[in-house]
Order: structure tokens, then C-alpha cells, then sequence
């Protein structure tokens, strides 16, 4: 009879050949299915409140292994960037020429990038210097994978909002995506100098590799300077063939300032300052400031006379020898400038001068469609400058620290889990 019973009820439980859940079992299933989820959000969460944390401690602390001056030289060289184009956006808004476009760090503002490239070349040519040094091999693929993720991440998401905001066809974007915008034309403004970046990561290990199978690493600065030398003849080259002579003209702008083979002194300046590091480390060992200053001056001399001589042929090889000088002084220095140069606010603008590289165009784009409205707009003054410069900056400054947190710094760790790495050297930020 119970057995009877039993089966009756299975049977009064189904309809239509589904099983009817009595509710006491669907509560119960209920209540196990809601610990779940508030499990998985509790992790979830602590897991986002981790990143934050962690993200917040590099940017104000950062990691022992940095070098203060060297984060010193980086934001000067994103502030040159930002002061430039912050300048030009106002003029054009406003049409006006105000003469604190004669502050230097306006004046100058267009070296910012050549300033980025002397201390992309020291860095990266540190770690490989470094690493053939020790294993006499240079694991490119590593090597790649390492600047990739330190990289793609936020530039491909950076494009993706430029490619949906922009109203363009995306094929118009190709050239930024496969880091050729300092060939053909892009939209991303600035990601001709990552596409020259990009270029330099994939050539500079393989012609070292080259390199070491004929030249002992300890004359490899041999071919350096021959191709710091040679970088002037390559332009006057380009200049003569596409007759290009007007000086600043955008024709001559078109076929020397972007292309990585008329336009990488900087880098090679800054590879070649690495191997001076890590072969004759003495060389940038400290020093007190009256000693440590003659020789930076005379290089920073010469590129300046180079200049002189010919801005056209060597405007860029002087770019490379002061700014170039400049790092070998400050890497030597440890004289009441390092006082300065210590800053922790070097660190922070360090650390998120790649996404304000980025970001400062659109900011400084949607800042002044949105104050220069038809019918009104700011006054052509110098205290108007200043207020939407100090607003822009501040704006370009937090969507960086929210990019470095959400997307940097998370690519940043895996990185660091993949490769095994516990502490990130200098020369691998």
C-alpha cells in the first residue's frame, strides 16, 4: 500500500511528461542557488578591491627596482607633449597667438616625443643588453609577449572607442591597428610614435641577435654610432627625393618626422646609452655634480651646434644627444637635484603618461568643442589658458588613473603571472 501510494504521488507530480518540482524542493534549491551567487559576487568583489588596492599602491609607491630620475625625465616628457597641443587646441579655439606659447614648456613642447624615445631606447635596450649579457640569447618571444601586454591592452581598447565614436569606416583604421600610422595614415592621433615603438620592439632584438653572431657584445657600440650617423644621410635622402626643402613644412613633416627609418634617434641614442650601462656600468655610477657635468655638457653642446648647422638634416640627432645627456646626468646625479627629481609626483605622472598620451587628444577635443559653443566660448587670455589647461590635465590625469586600474594594471599582473616574474625591473615598465 505505502509503495502504491508513493507512486501515485510521482505520478499526480508529473504533467504533461514534466516533473513537478514540489515546492519545498524548489525552495530549498533556491536557497542553495542564492549562496552561490553571493559567493561568486563576494569573490568577484574582492578580487576588483585587490586590483584597486594593489593598482593604487604601484602609482603611489611603485617598485624599489625604479629609477626616480628616470620617472622624472617621463613626466617631463608627457607634460612637453600635453603643453604642446594644449597650446595649439587653445589657439585654434580661440584664435588667438598669446605669448605664453613662449613658455619652454610650450615653446619645446614638440621634443616630448624625441624625450619618450631616448628613454624607450635606454629601457628596452637595458633588458635585452642585460639579458644577452648573461645567457649570450635573447628570448624574443618573451620579449614580445612582455611589451604586448604591457601595450595592446589599452591601446586596442582605447582604438575600439575611437572607432565608435569616430563615425569612420573601420578599414580606415587598419593602419593603427597593425602599428603602420607612422607610414600611412591613421586616426588615432599620436599612434604613429606606438607604431614606431611597436617597429622598434620587433627590430632592435633581432639586430642584436644578428649582431652578437659576428660582433662581440663588447663592441656592438660600433654599428650604433655608425647608425646614429647614418640617420641624417637617410633623411637628406628622403628630403631629395620627395623635394621636400621647405623647413617645417608638412610635406617634410609627412616623409622624416614619423617613419621609423628617418626618425630614431632618440631610440638609437637611448640603445646605445644601455649598452654604456650594462657593459661599463662605472660609466653611470654616481658621481658629485661638478664631476658628473662635463660630459653631458659637451654632448647636449654638440647635438645643439648639429642643430644649428641644420635643422633639417639634424634636428632629431640633437633632440637625442641632449636629451640623451640629460638621462646619463640625471642616472649619475646624486648631487641636491635628486631631492627634486625624487618626487613621488614623478612617479604617478610616470606611470600614467602612457594613457595620457592617448587620452589628452579626446580630452582636449570634447573640452573645447564644449567651452568654444557658437556664439561664445573662452576669452583669448592668459588666465583662460591656464584655467582649461589645469582642467584638462586634471581630467586626462583621472581617466588615466581609472584605464591604469581597470585595464593596465590587471593586463600588467597577469603578465607578471605568465612570465614568472616577482619583481619588475626598470626596465620592464
Amino acid at each position: 500500500m505505502a509503495a502504491a501510494r508513493n507512486n501515485a504521488k510521482r505520478r499526480a507530480r508529473c504533467r504533461g511528461g514534466r516533473t513537478v518540482t514540489p515546492p519545498t524542493v524548489k525552495a530549498a534549491t533556491a536557497a542553495s542557488a542564492r549562496p552561490r551567487r553571493t559567493s561568486a559576487l563576494t569573490a568577484f568583489g574582492a578580487r576588483l578591491g585587490s586590483t584597486i588596492s594593489s593598482a593604487w599602491h604601484e602609482l603611489l609607491h611603485g617598485d624599489p627596482g625604479t629609477i626616480p630620475a628616470l620617472d622624472a625625465l617621463r613626466s617631463l616628457a608627457i607634460l612637453l607633449v600635453f603643453s604642446d597641443h594644449a597650446f595649439f587646441n587653445f589657439s585654434q579655439y580661440s584664435h588667438s597667438d598669446l605669448r605664453i606659447g613662449r613658455f619652454p614648456l610650450i615653446l619645446f613642447g614638440w621634443t616630448g616625443v624625441d624625450l619618450f624615445f631616448v628613454l624607450s631606447g635606454y629601457l628596452i635596450g637595458g633588458q635585452l643588453w642585460r639579458e644577452l649579457k648573461r645567457s649570450g640569447h635573447i628570448r624574443i618571444g618573451r620579449f614580445l609577449l612582455r611589451r604586448g601586454l604591457r601595450i595592446w591592452p589599452y591601446y586596442f581598447a582605447f582604438c575600439a572607442f575611437v572607432l565608435l565614436t569616430a563615425g569612420r569606416p573601420p578599414l580606415q583604421f587598419l593602419p593603427d591597428l597593425v602599428f603602420l600610422s607612422n607610414y600611412f595614415t591613421g586616426h588615432i592621433a599620436g599612434g604613429w610614435s606606438l607604431s614606431t615603438e611597436e617597429q622598434f620592439y620587433i627590430i632592435v632584438p633581432l639586430l642584436m641577435l644578428a649582431m652578437s653572431r659576428s660582433l662581440g657584445i663588447a663592441r656592438q657600440w660600433i654599428p650604433l654610432v655608425v647608425l646614429l650617423a647614418t640617420l641624417p644621410i637617410i633623411r637628406a635622402i628622403v628630403l631629395a627625393v620627395h623635394g621636400a626643402h621647405q623647413h617645417g613644412s608638412t610635406e617634410m613633416l609627412l616623409v622624416t618626422y614619423t617613419p621609423i627609418h628617418t626618425h630614431a634617434d632618440g631610440l638609437v641614442a637611448g640603445v646605445l646609452l644601455s649598452w654604456l650601462s650594462v657593459m661599463h656600468p662605472a660609466a653611470v655610477a654616481a658621481r658629485p655634480f661638478l664631476r658628473n657635468l662635463p660630459i653631458p655638457v659637451v654632448i647636449a653642446l654638440l647635438g645643439l651646434a648639429l642643430r644649428h648647422l641644420s635643422p633639417d638634416l639634424f634636428a632629431f640627432t640633437g633632440l637625442a644627444a641632449v636629451f640623451g645627456a640629460a638621462t646619463l646626468f640625471l642616472l649619475r646625479d646624486r648631487s641636491w637635484l635628486t631631492l627634486f627629481t625624487g618626487a613621488r609626483v614623478f612617479h604617478f605622472l610616470s606611470r600614467l603618461s602612457y594613457s595620457m598620451y592617448l587620452n589628452h587628444f579626446v580630452v582636449l577635443g570634447y573640452l573645447g568643442r564644449l567651452l568654444w559653443r557658437p556664439g561664445h566660448g573662452l576669452p583669448a587670455t592668459t588666465a583662460a589658458f591656464i584655467g582649461w589647461y589645469v582642467l584638462a590635465l586634471m581630467i586626462s590625469i583621472a581617466i588615466a588613473v581609472l584605464t591604469f586600474t581597470l585595464i593596465e594594471w590587471p593586463f600588467l599582473q597577469l603578465r607578471d603571472r605568465i612570465l614568472h616574474v616577482q619583481h619588475r625591473a626598470p626596465a620592464a615598465t
